[in-house]
């Protein structure tokens, strides 16, 4: 049994994204799974069936946040949550948490009382990880005791790994799964014009010439997010390249600010905010290019874009860096400088071909997973435009290159692989607390 906070119709939340992706695959890797989530309105189903995976919702989730006392608190929600899975009529064999959140304590205390094994992920990055919150409240403490007390801890990289050991986790019981990339996306419609049209049909602000690009951001409007470093480049970028569109994709609290600032700059006909997409495959598949700032996304719409062939431009972030193992010094020397490199790299003078030494650097074939991105400072929007106009100047190039990064992900961070981790992992844990089973557990079934 998953218990997680996002799920579908969250598709577009990083953290839901990544478990509506993990029991898809647990599912077709011949597991019986079932999904336990909150509901976020009143009007929504109590019990669903998606890709034949059955969901539960029995307890009630504020999107307004927790209050000390009453009906919001987190204490209510917990208490709630943990009867209902100690509760409930479906048989399991094994608990897992998708973050070490309040549903982590709720999830490992009705573990215990069903006698079943229980694992919890620890989830995020950088400054939106779980080790992060941890370290923030009260209630981030009571998580991380309740993770040490879990059969088994998950953890998606490095850092997340180093910072938890350093915490007090337990070596024994935790398991490095990293983060997977998939296949290629299946379009519906292979021609990416067709799509936009149909897309367009749906939602008329989603309507894009076809001499246009599409700049796509799926970060949440919020503050934090890293998005306001688009927003504010935006009418900038627009001017020195008129044929781009903007696709905001998501929701946040500045919404409503964000409109009305690209309104007043006269981009209402080159901006989208058609919200958020329970599944975000064909927005990937119709977009040019995509720019990510924050440190959320990297668990589910970073490795999608990818398996989409999406190129990307990337901030230069410690957790960027992390996820596609290159260094600061590497980074600084991929960042344009120069209007001319970026124009010179799209569009190589001479009608024939290039020697290899001479090639510019986005024709070469990609070393690394570091090379496989656009890399820009966020102190220097400059740095920002000329990577769009280096893509944009040559698309077919850029798609060749991002179809490269891909491979190198499906071959050395697969996706399929990682479910096999989980899978492993699970079964076990499952067969060491069987009865009459006295082997003691090791890691490496995750290793």
């Amino acid at each position: 049994m998953l218990v997680g906070r996002h799920f579908w119709p969250h598709g577009a939340v990083d953290a839901g994204g990544h478990l509506v992706e993990l029991a898809t695959g647990l599912k077709l890797a011949g597991l019986h799974v079932s999904v336990v989530t909150p509901k976020y309105s009143t009007a929504w189903a109590d019990q669903f069936a998606f890709r034949e995976i059955g969901v539960y919702r029995p307890v009630r989730m504020f999107r307004s946040g927790w209050t000390a006392r009453g009906d919001r608190s987190s204490s209510r929600y917990i208490r709630y949550l943990r009867e209902w899975l100690a509760k409930n009529p479906l048989s399991c064999d094994l608990f897992f948490c998708d973050a070490a959140r309040e549903e982590s304590i709720a999830t490992v205390e009705a573990a215990r009382q069903c006698g079943v094994p229980v694992v919890v992920r620890i989830g995020g990055n950088g400054s939106c990880s779980d080790i992060e919150f941890f370290m923030q409240s009260r209630a981030g403490k009571r998580c991380r005791s309740a993770a040490m007390d879990a059969d088994a801890v998950v953890l998606g990289n490095a850092a997340n790994h180093r910072n938890w050991i350093a915490m007090g986790g337990k070596p024994l019981t935790s398991h490095r799964i990293p983060i997977g990339v998939g296949p290629a996306l299946d379009q519906g419609l292979s021609n990416q014009s067709r799509l936009r049209r149909a897309m367009a049909r749906i939602n008329g602000d989603l309507y894009v010439p076809d001499h246009c690009a599409v700049v796509l951001s799926v970060e949440g409007l919020r503050k934090d997010s890293g998005v306001t470093t688009l927003v504010d480049s935006a009418f900038a970028l627009s001017q020195k390249i008129n044929t781009l569109h903007f696709w905001f994709v998501g929701d946040g609290p500045l919404r409503d600010s964000i409109y009305e600032r690209l309104k007043a700059d006269g981009l209402r006909q080159s901006v989208a905010m058609p919200g958020s997409f329970a599944i975000s495959d064909d927005v990937f598949a119709a977009a040019d290019l995509m720019v990510h700032i924050g440190d959320e996304g990297f668990e589910h719409q970073i490795p999608t874009a990818i398996a989409a062939a999406l190129p990307l431009i990337v901030a230069n972030t410690p957790t960027a860096r992390q996820f596609f193992a290159i260094s600061d010094a590497q980074v600084r020397e991929r960042i344009i400088e120069r209007l001319a490199d970026a124009v010179t790299a799209g569009n190589p003078q001479g009608g024939g071909p290039l020697p290899e030494q001479t090639l510019p650097e986005q024709t070469l074939p990609i070393q690394s997973t570091g090379q496989g991105v656009w890399w820009f400072d966020p102190g220097r929007p400059k740095t920002l435009r000329f990577a769009i106009q280096q893509i944009t100047s040559d698309l077919e190039t850029a798609r060749q290159r991002a179809q490269q990064l891909r491979r190198i992900f499906q071959q050395t961070r697969s996706g399929s692989e990682s479910i096999q981790q989980y899978v492993r992992l699970f079964r076990h844990l499952v067969d060491f607390s069987a009865p009459n089973n006295q082997q003691s557990p090791s890691t490496e079934t995750a290793q």
